[in-house]
C-alpha cells in the first residue's frame, strides 16, 4: 500500500493546487475581460501555484541553478506568447516564436555549460529551441479552431510526469503533472463555452513550459533523448487526425478530438510502459 506521507502531499501539490488555481483564475480573468489571455494566464498560475508549493524553501533570487529560472520562462513565456499572437505578418510571427523558444531552453541548458561545453550546449538549445517552436506554431492554430490541443497536451504533459517520476527526478515528474492539470482546468473550464478556453496564446505558454519540463529533464536528470522523442510524438495526433479526415477515413462513431486523444495516448504508454521495464530491470522499481 503506497505511503499516504508521499500520496496526499503528492496530490495536492501536483493535483489539488494546480486545478484550483488554473480553474480559479480562468473564471476570474474572463469576468475580467482579458480575453485570449485567460486561459494562458489559468495556466501560468496554476503552474506557479505547484511549484512554488513544491520547491519553495529551494528557490533562490537571482537564480543559482536551472530550475530557478522556471518563474521567469513562465513570465517569458506568457509575454512572448502574447506578442506573438499580435504580430500580423506570419514570417514575422514565425521569428519571434523561434526567438522565445531559444530563449527559454537557453535559460535552461546555459548552467550546463560548464561541464557540457559550448558545443554541445549549443547544439541542444538550436534542436530544443526550433522543435519547441514548430509544435508551438501548429498547436498554437489548432487552438484556433478545436480544443484538442488541450486534450493532447494533458496526455503528453501527464504521461511525461509519469515517466520522469519512474526514470530522473520526482520532483521534475510532480511538477509536469501538475502542468498537465492546469490543461484539464483549462479543458474544463471550457465547457459550455462555444468560444472555447484554451487559445493560441495558452498554447504557446503550455508548449514553452513542457518544452522546459523536457529540456530540464534530459539535460540535468538523465532524460532520454528517445522518451521526449515518443512524448513529443503523441502531439501529431491532431495532424493525422486531420488528415484522415480531410480524406474521409477517420471513423464517423467517434469525434475526432476522442480519436486524437487516443492516438496521442500510444506513444505516451509506450514511453511509460519501456521506462518501469527499464526500472524495474535496474532494480529501482
Amino acid at each position: 500500500m503506497p505511503d499516504p506521507s508521499f500520496v496526499l502531499p503528492l496530490i495536492l501539490h501536483s493535483v489539488v493546487i494546480p486545478f484550483a488555481a488554473a480553474l480559479a483564475a480562468l473564471f476570474i480573468l474572463r469576468k475580467a475581460g482579458a480575453g485570449a489571455l485567460a486561459s494562458a494566464l489559468a495556466v501560468a498560475i496554476g503552474f506557479l501555484a505547484s511549484y512554488f508549493a513544491v520547491y519553495h524553501t529551494q528557490w533562490a533570487f537571482p537564480p543559482r541553478q536551472a530550475l530557478d529560472w522556471l518563474p521567469w520562462i513562465v513570465v517569458l513565456s506568457v509575454a512572448g506568447a502574447a506578442v506573438s499572437e499580435r504580430v500580423a505578418h506570419a514570417g514575422s510571427r514565425l521569428f519571434v516564436r523561434l526567438l522565445v523558444s531559444i530563449v527559454t531552453v537557453a535559460l535552461v541548458a546555459w548552467p550546463a555549460m560548464a561541464s557540457a561545453g559550448l558545443p554541445k550546449t549549443a547544439l541542444t538549445i538550436a534542436v530544443a529551441g526550433a522543435l519547441t517552436c514548430a509544435a508551438w506554431t501548429y498547436l498554437a492554430g489548432a487552438a484556433r479552431s478545436r480544443h484538442t490541443p488541450a486534450l493532447l497536451l494533458t496526455v503528453v504533459a501527464g504521461g511525461a510526469g509519469l515517466v520522469m517520476m519512474i526514470d530522473s527526478s520526482q520532483l521534475l515528474g510532480q511538477l509536469s503533472g501538475a502542468l498537465a492539470v492546469t490543461f484539464a482546468a483549462c479543458a474544463a473550464g471550457r465547457l459550455g463555452r462555444p468560444d472555447g478556453a484554451f487559445s493560441a496564446t495558452a498554447a504557446g505558454v503550455a508548449v514553452l513550459l513542457l518544452g522546459a519540463l523536457l529540456a530540464n529533464a534530459f539535460i540535468f536528470a538523465g532524460f532520454s533523448a528517445g522518451y521526449v522523442a515518443l512524448l513529443a510524438s503523441g502531439l501529431l495526433a491532431d495532424l493525422l487526425v486531420q488528415a484522415m479526415r480531410r480524406r474521409r477515413a477517420a471513423a464517423s462513431g467517434a469525434g475526432p478530438s476522442l480519436i486524437a486523444v487516443a492516438l496521442s495516448a500510444i506513444p505516451v504508454l509506450v514511453t511509460v510502459g519501456i521506462a518501469i521495464k527499464a526500472a524495474q530491470d535496474s532494480g529501482g522499481y
